[in-house]
């Protein structure tokens, strides 16, 4: 019984978590997918000045 109840305690944390998680992950790539997809297939982005020169 004890048992039981510690198993279904243990998949609702951890689902509950690993639901987060993807949600976390699909939340921060969701906006930059279409530069992904651009860099996948080849489009190469030019390069951004340093930092240093962009400060002057």
């Amino acid at each position: 019984m004890l048992h039981d109840v510690l198993t279904g305690l243990a998949l609702a944390v951890f689902g509950s978590a690993g639901a987060t998680a993807i949600g976390v992950i699909g939340t921060t790539i969701a906006p930059q997918w279409d530069r992904i997809c651009r860099l996948a297939l080849g489009h190469i982005e030019p390069a951004s000045a340093p930092i240093v020169e962009a400060v002057r």
